[in-house]
């Protein structure tokens, strides 16, 4: 029996906006659908803050190796 193999990918997404406090919640569902499309699951998510304000948000997604 052949065992699994995954791969990996991380995406991150920044807040815009002069003070980096706006998220687009819809361009955030075009990219998490696209990468669904491609076969990708999401694993975890990951809000990188600093001083109670959210700078960076990594996505991390894998698939099975075929």
């Amino acid at each position: 029996m052949a065992m699994r193999r995954f791969e990996y990918k991380t995406v991150k997404i920044e807040p815009k906006g002069f003070w980096g406090t706006k998220l687009d919640p819809d361009k955030i569902d075009e990219i998490l659908n696209d990468l669904g499309n491609q076969g990708w699951e999401l694993v975890t998510m990951q809000d990188l803050e600093v001083n109670g304000h959210s700078w960076s948000f990594h996505y991390t997604f894998k698939r099975e190796k075929i």
